[in-house]
């Protein structure tokens, strides 16, 4: 797994100073005893155990001093974080191995949100340091924010009417609404950008920062699932034996009534949680327009195909597809329109394709179809069925739409962004020679080229 120069560099580190967030949960956390919890934890201790390491936690109160402790030195990793240009001139980032959709919490009466520039009047909290500050920064610049020290403090100035919303991840929002009790808050919307979680890495260390990228590529999909699964499921705790006893000696009639009540209570507690579970999955994995597959679910999709290609030595291709002149029907006929022609694609996307393939929303006006056990030559024809369709089909505007397309076939070895990053290339030269085409990309045609 590892090369000589990296076994060499582990074997003279005696252990590795890890900074978290103390208080991010289900992600990250230290608890009373001063014990790292949470999903990173159980990544930690996964990939020390695979490595031969020790691991030392550096305590801190807040993100924002285990940024600090990185960037003096008092440690050597954070134990999640996203690539951010504030920060990269302290830290490097590993490969990105779990993703989750930013969302926003609201009171229930407030309105869905499709987009921020909706709720550009209200004032959203975020924790200060969190990443979600740095993209809504760089993509939703006018957004007033207000910074607060943890999530419960957010969603509590939610809960009080103090802010309009709170933004964080899915998760993260479900875990701490259930932890604090603030369950009838909902969730009102889903932001386009995501957080990519890395593992950050002193910027002087960058050996160390390959030797994590090494062992994350060994880490299976089961182990993975088996971390996440530890912390985002919910489970409702029974009381302990003598709490029966109690009530047994207490009466019969007493018993009977509360275990009548008992019983009521924990299935419509159950069903509640069921209920925002559902709602939460349901969001976190599918575009709020389209209802197709959303980015983040797109990404679980990729990373499961691999796991497979890996084990039965198959393939995949992928395909960008990307509406030609979007914003000259966006011009002419309005957003909301082509708000509509976008659902009209993603329609024809889901039924022109086979019943292996995938398609997602990747952004805007661009798809990205993922195509199982099929190889270039297979996904190129494909496409071509799929644009010829599209170019013939009668939309609800009177302008003509077409789509271009990109091909890439997944090459054993490579990272899944590599492989998109292709597909992307081939796009762009579609797009370039004149829109209404295909065009594929192997490896060897960008070296040539």
């Amino acid at each position: 797994m590892l090369t000589t120069e990296q076994a060499e560099f582990l074997q003279k580190m005696p252990q590795i100073r890890l900074c978290a967030d103390p208080d991010w949960l289900p992600y990250d956390g230290i608890d009373k005893k001063g014990q790292h919890i949470g999903i990173m934890a159980g990544f930690h201790q996964l990939w020390a155990e695979k490595l031969g390491v020790k691991i030392h936690l550096v305590p801190t109160v807040s993100w924002q001093q285990s940024l600090d402790y990185l960037r003096d030195g008092q440690c050597d990793v954070l134990s999640s974080a996203m690539d951010l240009p504030a920060r990269r001139n302290y830290m490097v980032v590993t490969r990105p191995f779990v993703f989750y959709p930013f969302a926003i919490a609201t009171q229930p009466g407030k309105d869905f949100i499709v987009d921020l520039s909706q709720a550009l009047d209200e004032t959203f909290a975020v924790v200060e340091g969190y990443s979600v500050v740095d993209v809504l920064r760089q993509h939703h610049p006018d957004v007033t924010v207000y910074p607060v020290d943890s999530p419960r403090e957010g969603l509590k100035l939610v809960e009080t009417g103090r802010v309009y919303g709170y933004i964080d991840t899915v998760p993260t929002i479900h875990y701490q609404m259930l932890r604090h009790g603030i369950s009838h808050l909902k969730i009102s919307g889903i932001l386009e950008q995501e957080y990519a979680m890395s593992v950050g890495v002193s910027r002087q260390l960058p050996v160390l920062r390959d030797i994590y990228n090494a062992v994350i590529s060994e880490t299976s999909e089961t182990e993975r699932q088996e971390i996440l699964k530890s912390w985002i499921s919910v489970n409702y705790t029974v009381p302990k034996p003598w709490f029966w006893l109690w009530i047994l000696l207490s009466g019969i009639a007493v018993l009977t009534a509360i275990l009548s009540y008992r019983y009521w209570h924990v299935h419509r507690h159950n069903q509640r949680l069921q209920s925002i579970n559902n709602h939460l999955i349901h969001l976190s994995h599918n575009d709020q327009l389209t209802g197709i597959a959303n980015r983040y679910r797109l990404h679980q999709l990729f990373q499961r195909e691999m796991e497979y290609v890996k084990a039965q030595g198959k393939t995949f291709s992928v395909l960008m597809v990307d509406v030609d002149y979007f914003k000259k029907i966006n011009d002419i006929y309005g957003h909301g329109v082509g708000d509509n022609v976008i659902c009209e694609v993603a329609r024809l996307l889901e039924s022109l394709l086979r019943s292996q393939d995938v398609v997602g929303r990747w952004g805007g006006e661009e798809f990205l179809i993922l195509c199982p056990q099929t190889g270039l030559s297979g996904a190129s024809k494909l496409a071509e069925d799929i644009r010829h369709q599209i170019k013939t089909h009668q939309f609800s505007i009177s302008e003509s739409v077409t789509i271009s397309a990109g091909i890439s076939e997944y090459q054993p070895g490579e990272l899944v962004e590599q492989c998109i990053e292709r597909a992307d290339q081939a796009l762009y030269q579609a797009k370039t020679k004149g829109r209404n085409r295909t065009i594929a990309l192997s490896p060897q045609d960008i070296t040539s080229s």
